[in-house]
C-alpha cells in the first residue's frame, strides 16, 4: 500500500464524500426530470441514481470505519468491514437491475414517445453529471492503483457504471426526443433502461466475486509466494527448517506468517536478528502490511532440505 494513503487515510474517504455530495444532488434532479417526462429510462435512471447514492454512502461509511484502525474491541481493525459493505453495495445494484428490467419489459410491450421539458433538462444534466462522474471515476481509478481494497474497487466500479449510464442516457434521450416521429426511436428508451440494468448487474457480479474471495482468506498469487521463498533462501544458513508458510488477503491488506525452526543452542539475539531482517526483506519485496516470523520447535526427524521441499 502506498505510503501516501497510509499517512493520509482521509484521502480514501474524501473521494467517496465528493461522490456523496454530487450523488445527493443527482437524486433530486433525476426525480424532477423523471416526473416532468414520460420516459421510462429517466424513471429507471432515478431508481439507479437513488440506489447508487445509497451505495456511495455505504462506501463512504465503510471507508470511514476502516480508517479507524485497531480498537480495544477489534484488534485487527475493520479490514473485513470493507468486504461486507462491498457485498451490501452489490445487493443494492441487483435490486436496481430487477426494478429496471421489469419496467423495461412493460415498455417494450407498450412503446410510447417521450417528451416534455424534463427530457431536455435530462439531456443537459447528463452532460454535466457525466463530466463529474467521469472525473470521480478517474480519481477512484488512480486510488485503486495505489491502494487496492475491495471497497475502493467497488467504489471505482460504481463510478464506472454511473459515468457509463450518463453517456448512455445522453445518447438515448437525444435520439428519443429529436427522432420521436420515427417508429424505431420508440424502443430506444426501454432499451437504454435495460442496458443500464445490465451494467449494474455486471458490476454487482464482479463486486460479489471480489468481496467473497477476500472474506475467504485467499492466499497470495504464485509470484508473491516465490518472492517469499527467495527471501528465505537468502537466509538459508540462519535457520534449520521451514515448518509452514501462510499468506492471506484481508480487507485489501496482505498478511504473511512464516513458522521457522531454529537451532536450540542458537542465541536469542541471533534468532531475533534473523526474524527482523527476514520480515523487513519480505515487506519490501511484496509490499505487505504485516509479516510474522514465528520460531517453532524443530521436529526430531527432518532436515532443512525437507523443510524447503515440503
Amino acid at each position: 500500500m502506498a505510503d501516501g494513503i497510509k499517512n493520509n487515510p482521509a484521502g480514501r474517504s474524501g473521494i467517496a464524500a465528493s461522490g456523496l455530495v454530487s450523488g445527493g444532488a443527482a437524486v433530486g434532479l433525476a426525480f424532477f426530470i423523471a416526473v416532468t417526462s414520460n420516459s421510462l429510462a429517466l424513471w429507471a435512471d432515478w431508481i439507479a441514481t437513488l440506489l447508487d447514492f445509497l451505495a456511495v454512502f455505504l462506501a463512504w461509511w465503510g471507508l470511514r470505519k476502516s480508517e479507524a484502525g485497531k480498537t480495544d474491541n477489534y484488534h485487527y481493525g475493520f479490514g473485513r468491514y470493507e468486504s461486507l459493505v462491498s457485498m451490501g453495495m452489490a445487493a443494492l445494484m441487483v435490486v436496481s437491475f430487477a426494478c429496471i428490467a421489469a419496467a423495461a419489459v412493460v415498455r417494450f410491450l407498450n412503446p410510447v414517445a417521450i417528451g416534455g421539458i424534463g427530457v431536455l433538462i435530462g439531456i443537459a444534466l447528463h452532460v454535466i453529471f457525466g463530466f463529474i462522474n467521469g472525473r470521480l471515476w478517474i480519481q477512484s481509478l488512480r486510488l485503486e492503483r495505489r491502494a487496492k481494497t475491495p471497497l475502493i474497487t467497488a467504489h471505482r466500479r460504481v463510478f464506472t457504471v454511473k459515468a457509463g449510464a450518463n453517456l448512455m442516457m445522453f445518447a438515448t434521450l437525444s435520439v428519443s426526443f429529436f427522432f420521436r416521429e420515427q417508429a424505431w426511436a420508440l424502443y430506444a428508451d426501454p432499451l437504454a433502461a435495460f442496458v443500464i440494468g445490465l451494467m449494474l448487474l455486471g458490476g454487482a457480479t464482479r463486486m460479489l466475486k471480489f468481496s467473497v474471495r477476500d472474506l475467504l482468506d485467499c492466499a497470495l498469487e504464485e509470484r508473491s509466494q516465490l518472492l517469499i521463498l527467495r527471501s528465505l533462501a537468502l537466509h538459508f544458513d540462519q535457520f534449520e527448517q521451514i515448518s509452514d508458510i501462510r499468506t492471506r488477503l484481508s480487507g485489501g491488506k496482505i498478511y504473511v506468517e512464516i513458522f521457522l525452526a531454529f537451532d536450540p543452542i542458537q542465541p536469542h539475539g541471533a534468532v531475533m536478528q534473523t526474524v527482523r531482517s527476514l520480515a523487513e526483506e519480505i515487506k519490501a519485496s511484496i509490499r505487505c502490511d504485516e509479516v510474522l516470523i514465528i520460531p517453532v520447535e524443530m521436529p526430531q526427524s527432518g532436515s532443512k532440505k525437507d523443510g524447503f521441499a515440503g
